[in-house]
């Protein structure tokens, strides 16, 4: 499982790559001020900064909460950016979780739900799948050895019509890079480049394919 997390991770971190340079690079220069100051004078061991299946270890809580907020307007700005229609008011969306976390991502997450998503998901342990129309959203960002930090991805999950994706039961994965465009979607023209999604949240098969937030950090 471990060396399968590895090669996901490779791959993803490579589209994202791929991603940006075509875009002509993302949003750099506007967060250069968010830097953990402790980390740029001693970096992290490369060991700490995670990766998929491993959680990032080099900040501690109150340097996630100052990071994500020095990033909040950058973060937003990916948001707005965003050129596919299924996230069109997602700025209103829910927070799911009390706060950016270290995820098995390999960077730091918040989870969201739009309106039609939030109530099922709380109540997940009730076996409460979610509806047609229902959408979860991390936005994520990432911190390098040397402190600097920046918006990452968006991962995106929305409950489509039956028969939409029988082999992710009916649901539509969606990976979005920092400048607001779409890298690939399930059953569109670069549906390879997410079914690793589908495949890591495959293994929650029972629970609806959703991986939920740990229960102290819910809201």
């Amino acid at each position: 499982m471990k060396h399968r997390f590895v090669a996901i991770g490779l791959l993803l971190a490579a589209t994202l790559a791929a991603a940006r340079t075509q875009s002509g690079g993302g949003q750099g220069a506007s967060v250069e001020a968010c830097r953990v100051e402790r980390l740029r004078l001693q970096p992290a061991a490369a060991s700490d900064i995670g990766s998929l299946g491993t959680p990032p270890e080099h900040l501690n809580a109150a340097e996630v909460e100052a990071t994500a907020a020095c990033l909040a307007p950058a973060l937003d700005a990916v948001l707005a950016s965003v050129q596919d229609q299924v996230l069109r008011g997602a700025e209103a969306w829910a927070p799911m979780s009390k706060a950016y976390r270290g995820s098995e991502h390999g960077m730091f997450l918040q989870v969201y739900a739009n309106e039609a998503a939030a109530a099922s998901y709380r109540k997940y342990e009730q076996g409460a799948a979610i509806p047609l129309g229902g959408m979860v959203l991390k936005r994520s960002f990432r911190v390098a050895a040397d402190g600097k930090a920046e918006p990452y991805a968006l991962f995106v999950m929305a409950r489509m019509q039956p028969g939409f994706s029988p082999d992710t039961n009916d649901w539509r994965f969606a990976l979005i890079g920092p400048d607001g465009r779409t890298v690939g979607a399930t059953n569109g023209p670069d549906d390879a480049k997410v079914r690793y999604c589908a495949a890591c949240h495959a293994t929650a098969r029972r629970q609806d394919f959703l991986l939920f937030v740990p229960p102290g950090l819910r809201l």
